[in-house]
């Protein structure tokens, strides 16, 4: 019986967003979708560019800088940003909740923070 009482509320909060012109979770923060997209695309650019002029995976596994007191290589931030973008941004906006958005958004400004303190420090 929880079972019918816990769908039947979920059919029909679903049913009141639908008819008060809400989004269903698929459709809902396309803007988020698509820059995660695109950062997936940008990193795989720097990574191909990179190889391209001789900057390898070693040669960036190399590179490293002190962050908050931890050295870090370029080779890790960039996979650590492209791992937040396909992985984990995804899976917050596919199981939204209250938090989804300012959770991207402080992971977003830790990976800008790193990006930026490896540029500074170069």
């Amino acid at each position: 019986m929880r079972a019918f009482i816990k769908y039947s509320r979920a059919f029909w909060k679903t049913l009141r967003l639908l008819m008060n012109g809400g989004k269903i979770p698929e459709e809902a923060h396309m803007d988020y979708r698509r820059w995660s997209e695109r950062t997936v695309a940008l990193v795989a650019t720097v990574f191909a560019t990179s190889d391209k002029h001789g900057i390898t995976v070693d040669r960036r596994d190399t590179l490293t800088t002190r962050i908050d007191g931890r050295e870090m290589s370029l080779q890790t931030i960039l996979q650590a940003v492209a791992y937040h973008a396909k992985e984990e941004y995804v899976y917050l906006l596919r199981n939204f909740t209250d938090q989804s958005l300012t959770t991207i958004q402080a992971t977003n400004m830790n990976d800008e923070y790193a990006l930026s303190r490896f540029i500074e420090n170069s």
